[in-house]
């Protein structure tokens, strides 16, 4: 090779490094009037979480963000200390290098940019979305005062004016940023209008309702990962899954599907909604939202929808998918035979009573101690109507000898008593028992009504159960 052609080749791979390494990576410069603090956070957004993302120190009040490495795009925070004021900014791909100057006094108003049209922009569109909010709560404030109907009427207008002026700058501001970052924020926060639907009240606002619900996700890209490092994303979810979404397994579900569907599977956004979902079914507090945790594993997890998954992790919410699924609500409790204590097979499908509970406890358990007086209490006054207790004591083995023990000591006689020494039923694994007391509230046909419930509420949950049989809903 000619010796020029190669130096040529060596500088013009060189400058090309070069060059890629500024465009990857950034340079935030900061300087804020008044702070004397030596440090400076640059935070981010990651759904409805903050993490702090580097941090800057200087003696001289002139702070610099850097790295090599690009900002993944999203909304930033520069963080003040020690009382953690901030003010936000948006990254997009590429522009990283640019400086930022405001004041204590007050950062948002005092907010300038050098370097960023991205951010001068987005510092323009907030502080016109304020004005306007100033003035629009200002007209509703005046609405609320007035008694003259042509006033009213004035001031409604009013607020319509400041409505269609907003909605034409974001309008504007899509149209010409259609993949600005800036866009798709704005995008998250507009809403569906509704229109006018005739019939009666109840008509008009059932029809109001589904329309909404059925249009709310129409402006919002699923398709964007830089969604979920916008704070509106979350909101946005959480509001549909809380407040449009009837809070029942089978509704909750399918409103997943729906979301879940609209995600390119593998992508962060797609990760994110069906991680924090899981978690928040894995840990709900209400009865029967194990249900959700059991779909969203078969459907997603169990079908190799979740790569991130290791191979251990996986293996243990398939086997408690697996467990959790005859247990559901609404499903046919699993059949077991256990023993009385004079050693008398009894099989919990052969318990003919309106309604079984199955009651699954320990001697030393410090709960089915606390619970006992009132579930005592409670069989005295609905064995008459109907209800059998079902009491699986968990102790097998040698230590199997306390469960009678403990049946004399909390007066547990009238219901059923039994336990299995040997475990011959596999009850602890059928019924998944990891702790005492598991409680299963059955109907005649050993179909679970409830579950997870206190001895203390038994009286209340059987009270709502027959009001429900009797009203004739499911």
């Amino acid at each position: 090779m000619n010796i020029k052609v190669f130096f040529g080749f060596i500088l013009t791979n060189l400058l090309i490094l070069s060059l890629n390494g500024v465009a990857q990576g950034y340079e935030i410069k900061v300087n804020i009037k008044g702070y004397t603090n030596d440090t400076l956070l640059l935070g981010y957004h990651y759904g409805d979480k903050q993490y702090i993302k580097d941090t800057s120190v200087s003696k001289s009040g002139n702070f610099v963000f850097k790295a090599d490495t690009a900002l993944e795009s999203g909304m930033y925070l520069v963080v003040l200390q020690p009382d953690h004021q901030f003010f936000q900014i948006l990254i997009d791909a590429g522009k990283q290098k640019f400086s930022i100057e405001t004041d204590t006094s007050d950062l948002a108003g005092h907010l300038k940019f050098k370097g960023s049209p991205l951010n001068t922009d987005f510092n323009k569109y907030i502080d016109f979305i304020s004005e306007n909010r100033l003035k629009a709560d200002s007209i509703g404030h005046l609405i609320k005062q007035q008694e003259n109907n042509a006033d009213i009427s004035k001031l409604k207008s009013q607020l319509e004016s400041i409505d269609k002026s907003v909605k034409s700058r974001q309008n504007q501001i899509i149209k010409d940023q259609p993949n600005s970052i800036l866009s798709l924020l704005i995008k998250w926060t507009l809403d569906v209008e509704v229109p006018e639907f005739v019939g009666t009240e109840e008509e008009k606002n059932e029809k109001a309702f589904y329309h909404y619900k059925s249009h709310y996700f129409d402006f919002a890209d699923f398709q964007d990962d830089r969604s979920v490092r916008l704070p509106l994303f979350h909101s946005k979810l959480e509001r549909f899954m809380q407040k449009l979404t009837v809070q029942i397994p089978d509704s909750i579900n399918s409103s997943l599907d729906y979301i879940l569907s609209k995600c390119k599977v593998g992508t962060d956004l797609f990760k994110y909604v069906l991680s924090t979902q899981l978690n928040t079914f894995a840990n709900s507090k209400y009865v029967g939202m194990d249900a959700v945790y059991v779909h969203l594993v078969e459907e997603y997890y169990g079908k190799g929808k979740a790569p991130w998954i290791d191979a251990e992790a996986l293996a243990k919410m398939t086997a408690d998918a697996k467990a959790l699924k005859p247990l559901l609500i609404d499903k046919i409790a699993p059949n077991i035979t256990v023993f009385k204590q004079d050693s008398t097979p009894i099989s919990l499908h052969d318990v003919k009573a309106k309604y079984t509970i199955l009651l699954i406890w320990a001697p030393d358990c410090g709960h089915c101690k606390q619970s006992m007086p009132s579930i005592k209490k409670f069989y005295e006054e609905y064995k008459s109507k109907g209800v059998e207790i079902f009491a699986v004591c968990s102790k097998t083995g040698p230590d199997e000898k306390t469960c009678w023990e403990g049946v004399s000591q909390l007066g547990m006689g009238g219901w059923i008593n039994t336990s299995d020494p040997q475990h011959k039923s596999k009850f602890r694994l059928v019924y998944d028992v990891k702790t005492t007391p598991q409680v299963y509230f059955l109907d005649e046909n050993k179909k679970i009504l409830t579950k997870k419930i206190a001895g203390e509420q038994f009286k209340e949950v059987m009270d709502k159960i027959n009001a429900i049989q009797k009203s004739g809903t499911n």
